[in-house]
């Protein structure tokens, strides 16, 4: 075999290990499920982790997935996806949740903010808890972000906002 054989072989060589640690590094880049939710119970988490799964996804008036999401729509996905129960429409989610503090909210609370909806009317949204100053949000584009987002919680925007947290879930 010539010198310019065994080069050609390891550069094919090469190349395909070069390949697959590119292909193994762009699959590392979705979000890291552990740091974005507390620590919380398997029920918790695993409504966390549905909704998270849509980060990114389109905000659409009157969506509850899989593609796009209104705000109670992504709750309403999350819940019904990781087999917990939640009523559809926002006031209804507010309306049959335990009120608690948001210094006491878990992953999967719901936050609930009154915000004016771009009509000069306000409207009450949802988001859900996912640790200390962030929730997951579809929005139609509070704060420059529109679909699913993270918001930060202590953001002065959410926080004169806010109306209030409650609990779906037992402890």
């Amino acid at each position: 075999m010539t010198v310019r054989t065994r080069i050609a072989r390891h550069g094919r060589a090469l190349c395909l290990v070069a390949a697959t640690a590119f292909a193994v590094a762009a699959c590392s880049s979705a979000p890291d499920m552990d740091r974005l939710i507390a620590p919380t119970t398997d029920s918790r988490s695993a409504i966390a982790a549905k909704a998270l799964e849509r980060l990114g996804a389109p905000y659409k008036r009157g969506a509850s997935g899989p593609k796009a999401f209104d705000d109670s729509g992504l709750a309403y996905y999350a819940y019904r996806g990781a087999g917990a129960s939640l009523p559809r429409a926002t006031q209804a989610q507010l309306d049959s949740g335990k009120p608690i503090e948001l210094a006491a909210a878990q992953p999967a609370d719901l936050l609930f903010f009154r915000v004016e909806d771009g009509r000069g009317d306000d409207t009450l949204v949802v988001g859900l808890y996912m640790q200390a100053g962030e929730m997951l949000m579809a929005s139609p584009g509070f704060g420059a972000k529109s679909g699913v987002a993270l918001f930060d919680t202590d953001d002065e925007f959410w926080q004169q906002r806010m109306v209030g947290a409650v609990r779906q879930l037992p402890q």
